[in-house]
């Protein structure tokens, strides 16, 4: 009886163990903003782009991220330590690393298990001959005299999220929204989510408050963003876009990472002559091409916290609304309006 009942425990020991291990760990799982560190196909290890995609998965099964031109949204489910991702769509940028980002798409979708250890997360492919190894993403180290009072690098285009508790990029982490009645507007608003999906923080376009707002159960199984008792924002998604609102009235609506061109025109304020400045803004590059006449100047862009700068070495565009003050390698400063 007794040599029956050690045996026994010996077996739901095992079994307890064996459970365990299988069971996967989604609070680690959603923790996380993942970046990727490893990609193996089934032709070989891949070599990585410059631009490093990322992965974040939510606690109410959705996952977005960066492939490493464009930015994707989707659904995912575990189940132990089982894992089905589906991704839903993506931005259409084109990009050098479409190729790259082909492969990534396609790999990912075939994932079907997942584990965590010694913080690396990997997905595995039913067969086991591929594989996509991530690590949470960190903030890069940055120094200089444009650190703010978080230590985020201004002049790189960092800014502190409350939601992240890091120093993001508005333009990698973020949503971008533009007001309904202006959706091609160059000054975009941004919602950025923490990792677990419980805070929405709100970027307004020229404000320097970031709403931070809770997530409540709508009676529909769906959820919305906002603040009890406080009709100031509210956060949701209306047929797979993001939206924000205010009093039931839509004020921002998601916005794809889209080519925006503009026209401006205007003068030194010296001469009585007109110039017209032709801008084509890349959002999600974060880049301004600047066609004045025969010249063409590339301009990265720069955070600021209010309006927007893009400028290199020797050129500058700066702006606000429909304003902007463009200047020139020579000095000299053009006045711009832009044209409707």
């Amino acid at each position: 009886m007794r040599k029956t009942t050690i045996l026994m425990m010996i077996a739901v020991t095992f079994a307890f163990f064996g459970c365990k291990s299988n069971s996967g760990n989604k609070a680690q799982l959603v923790a996380n903003e993942w970046q990727l560190k490893e990609m193996t196909t089934t032709d070989g290890k891949v070599e990585l782009p410059q631009r490093v995609p990322t992965i974040v998965l939510t606690d109410t099964n959705t996952m977005y991220g960066f492939s490493g031109c464009n930015r994707f949204f989707g659904r995912y489910s575990t189940e132990g330590n089982t894992i089905k991702l589906e991704p839903g769509g993506s931005t259409m940028m084109a990009c050098p690393d479409l190729q790259f980002e082909d492969k990534f798409m396609k790999t990912l979708a075939v994932m079907t298990t997942y584990s965590i250890e010694n913080k690396e997360l990997k997905l595995t492919d039913k067969d086991r001959k591929q594989t996509l190894v991530f690590i949470p993403k960190t903030a890069e180290q940055t120094i200089g005299v444009a650190n703010d009072a978080h230590g985020c690098n201004a002049a790189a285009g960092y800014t502190w999220s409350e939601a992240k508790k890091d120093c993001i990029r508005l333009f990698e982490n973020g949503v971008r929204m533009n007001p309904v009645n202006d959706p091609q507007s160059t000054l975009s608003t941004f919602i950025v989510f923490s990792n677990d999906s419980t805070l929405v923080e709100v970027f307004i376009a020229g404000s320097e408050t970031h709403p931070l707002l809770d997530r409540r159960s709508l009676p529909n199984g769906d959820y919305a963003w906002n603040v009890e008792d406080d009709d100031t924002y509210n956060v949701r998604q209306v047929n797979g876009q993001w939206i924000i609102e205010q009093r039931g009235e839509t004020l921002y609506t998601e916005t794809p990472e889209s080519v925006i061109n503009a026209v401006f025109q205007g003068g030194d304020g010296k001469t009585k002559m007109l110039y017209q400045v032709n801008v084509t803004f890349y959002p999600a590059e974060e880049l301004a091409i600047v066609t004045l006449d025969d010249q063409t100047y590339e301009l990265p862009q720069q955070r600021m916290a209010s309006g927007y700068l893009y400028k290199n070495d020797q050129v500058s565009l700066m702006g606000k609304g429909q304003e902007a003050e463009l200047t020139l390698p020579d000095g000299k400063v053009l006045k711009l309006q832009e044209k409707k």
